[in-house]
């Protein structure tokens, strides 16, 4: 894979192929991360803290224990809905090439 000589599309044609080989072998580790965060604790953690903040004074101020809980929450589901699509996007390019 020489980059001599080579034009930019072919340069970014072999950069999309490394990438796809990439999430290829991530797959596995991504279907792992996916049930960890599936399972345990971690499966209830936003909901169970979202049923908690009534308890905290609705304080808006940047750094206040309501604010702070409200960022767990995001993470919490921003991370698991990123596993979930990444582990369907990668799945889907294992069955295209499995396909062919």
């Amino acid at each position: 894979m020489s980059t001599e000589n080579s034009t930019p599309a072919e340069l970014l044609a072999q950069r999309d192929e490394i990438d796809r080989q990439i999430a290829i072998a991530n797959l596995d580790g991504l279907k792992a991360i996916q049930a960890a965060l599936k399972s345990g604790k971690v499966a209830t953690l936003a909901t169970d803290l979202e049923a908690l903040v009534p308890q905290l004074a609705q304080d808006t101020a940047q750094g206040a224990p309501c604010q702070q809980v409200g960022n767990v929450i995001t993470a919490v589901r921003n991370v698991s809905n990123f596993f979930d699509r990444e582990v369907l996007r990668v799945q889907a390019i294992v069955d295209a090439q499995a396909a062919a």
